[in-house]
């Protein structure tokens, strides 16, 4: 494939967004991916924290492959066109084009279920979709934060980023069908929803673990992970997707 291709993908249904990351010139963008039934899993980036992309969303938007110096060759990575040139219009470039209904949210996912992270390395994937037995979840202190600056020299807004927050939560689980030798998985949760809530509440961020579901049996819960770049073995969980168990009458 390309570097320079480009095309229009309309229907990608969005799973998650992580937690900002600053890339050159200072831009602060989210990564956005989700599931595509035409492409499959797909990646977007970069996106601002205001872009209409709420989860469950399905948006049409101009992608094309990322190019050099720092090019992803993974398989599920798209950049929106134009994002650098048009970075104060980039949202403007993200079309809503429909929700998938509350109803099929659980059949997409169950359909989409990997039984190791494992396995999605063996098939060359860096996105998938995990039923995971929870076994601890924590916040750990990070001690090598950097000073976070609300407002830049020029007097506008801008977000937080992973290095600027002084806490990372982690969750240990298992996969349905674990494969690695030491039986579990110990990963960051890079969720965005869950660092607002640390810059909403820091006076009581452990209840983040209540607003994921992890303390109620009635939910059902999945994990969309991907991998890391840099470390492209080293994989994350996205985001959290929860449902309502079914109660048999």
């Amino acid at each position: 494939m390309s570097k320079t291709e480009r095309m229009i993908i309309d229907d990608l249904i969005i799973l998650g967004r992580a937690v900002p990351a600053e890339i050159r010139n200072g831009r602060r963008t989210i990564c956005t991916a989700g599931y595509s039934p035409t492409h499959g899993f797909t990646r977007i980036y970069p996106t601002k924290w205001d872009s209409p992309l709420k989860r469950w969303n399905i948006i049409r938007a101009p992608v094309e492959r990322p190019r050099r110096p720092r090019y992803d060759g993974r398989a599920e990575s798209w950049k929106i066109v134009g994002s650098r040139r048009e970075w104060d219009r980039l949202s403007d470039k993200i079309e809503i084009v429909g929700r998938l209904p509350r109803k099929e949210q659980p059949e997409l996912i169950r359909g989409l279920i990997d039984n190791c992270i494992e396995d999605i390395k063996d098939e060359k994937r860096s996105l998938g979709i995990i039923k995971p037995e929870i076994l601890d979840y924590y916040i750990e202190e990070q001690e090598d934060f950097k000073k976070f600056i609300q407002l830049r020299l020029d007097g506008r807004f801008q977000v937080r980023v992973k290095d600027e927050y002084t806490v990372e939560p982690r969750i240990k689980y298992k996969c349905s069908g674990c494969r690695v030798k030491r039986g579990f998985h110990d990963q960051q949760l890079l969720e965005w929803g869950v660092y607002r809530w640390f810059d909403r509440k820091p006076e009581n961020i452990d209840q983040v673990w209540e607003n994921l579901g992890f303390l109620d049996p009635e939910y059902e819960k999945f994990f969309f992970v991907g991998n890391l770049l840099q470390y492209p073995t080293a994989f994350v969980v996205i985001s959290v997707l929860r449902f309502k168990r079914a109660r048999n009458l």
